[in-house]
């Protein structure tokens, strides 16, 4: 493959796209170089999405649409390539390439496996202008053939999803992780699955360590690791800062509380999700209260105050009954110019409250409005 001249291709769509060109247009305009314009159109379009996963890499690298749907940020991409050591790595389900490029740089033979050959196409394009040295196999991880052929001491498995599922479930990703485990455990017991992160620990059919991963402050990827890669059972990682929790930190015992004190602590939803509150609380002496605890927003409060990569801290700087005008009065005392809604509350309707709330407001300092019970809190964010 020719990747100046692919990429000279892919350059022109991105190009004729911003501006403004419609699709068919600009596929007349395409020369067919190794792919068809169709699909040299497809990687424009996704290399135009990508700056916002990968920032300024993007401008080189090479997406379909699914592969660019589930390939790995950078940041997480390195913390799992350092955290999943071995001499050789196999990535049996590599998609176009990226987590396997970061395995590169951390081991002596990094293996890819991929069962659509486009796919594949990419990821060996994507090391080429990464300047990374794999290998790539197309294929079908599960067949006797590529089994043979793969010889590593670490295996990582990415498997496919629904875009849309009510429930995630082992029996719907593609390889089913139980098959794959089944298989390659006759090789090594180190192997890494990367699961949706919604799916239920009940669902999870492999023993191994489960590790949620919140890439600045939202839940963003969840692997299991089996084997030699587990450290326990239960942990979750917040990136870029790489401050971690497991179940085996010391745990405290939290009380609710229906009133607020002098701190407000947002909870990162990847703690929750991996149940490790209480060991969070026990990680950093927490001497506080529970506010509220909810699939949208969990809340601590205490008069003391903690640091921790996993809680956003507010200070509690006023309240009043849950009114707007006498929120909007409070913002006018306070030289407040915006207040962000830290409440539940139906999406076409935010902006219509924050509209009311903020009205005539020329301050310059950003407050952020909790409620708990009746009471509004309003409260200012500390770095």
């Amino acid at each position: 493959m020719d990747i100046k001249k692919i990429d000279k291709e892919v350059n022109k769509a991105v190009r004729l796209i911003r501006r403004g060109y419609k699709r068919d247009y600009i596929i007349e305009k395409l020369n067919c170089v190794y792919f068809d314009r169709e699909k040299i159109f497809e990687i424009a379009k996704c290399r135009i999405k990508a700056r916002k996963k990968f920032g300024e890499f993007a401008e080189k690298l090479f997406f379909d649409e699914e592969g660019l749907r589930y390939a790995t940020p950078p940041l997480i991409a390195d913390y799992r390539a350092r955290r999943i050591k071995g001499d050789i790595v196999a990535d049996i389900c590599c998609g176009v390439g990226m987590q396997l490029i970061y395995f590169s740089r951390y081991v002596e033979r990094a293996i890819g496996v991929e069962i659509d050959s486009f796919r594949a196409e990419l990821a060996i394009l994507n090391a080429m202008a990464m300047n990374a040295k794999i290998e790539i196999i197309k294929g079908d991880a599960l067949s006797k053939k590529i089994f043979d052929e793969i010889d590593a001491d670490c295996i990582f498995c990415d498997p496919s999803r629904k875009e849309k599922e009510e429930k995630r479930k082992f029996e719907t990703l593609l390889p089913n992780p139980l098959k794959v485990y089944n298989l390659y455990s006759s090789k090594t017991d180190r192997i890494a699955f990367e699961l949706p992160p919604q799916i239920s620990r009940d669902e999870i059919k492999i023993e191994g360590e489960k590790e949620y991963t919140s890439l600045n402050f939202s839940l963003n990827r969840l692997v299991l690791y089996t084997g030699e890669l587990a450290q326990c059972d239960t942990s979750a990682v917040s990136l870029p800062s790489e401050e971690r929790v497991t179940d085996l930190d010391e745990k405290i015992k939290l009380k609710k509380m229906d009133k607020a004190l002098e701190y407000i602590y947002e909870v990162d939803g990847t703690i929750i999700k991996a149940g490790l509150l209480e060991n969070l609380a026990g990680k950093i002496g927490f001497d506080g209260y529970v506010i509220q605890i909810g699939k949208r927003r969990s809340l601590l409060t205490s008069s003391d105050e903690y640091k921790s990569a996993f809680l956003k801290k507010y200070e509690i700087v006023a309240e009043c009954n849950f009114d707007y005008h006498k929120l909007n009065h409070i913002l006018k005392k306070l030289e407040a110019g915006k207040a962000t809604l830290r409440i539940s509350v139906e999406p076409e309707k935010y902006w219509k409250i924050r509209k009311k709330i903020e009205e005539g407001l020329e301050g310059e300092r950003h407050f952020y409005i909790f409620k708990v019970k009746n009471k509004a809190l309003v409260a200012e964010q500390i770095i």
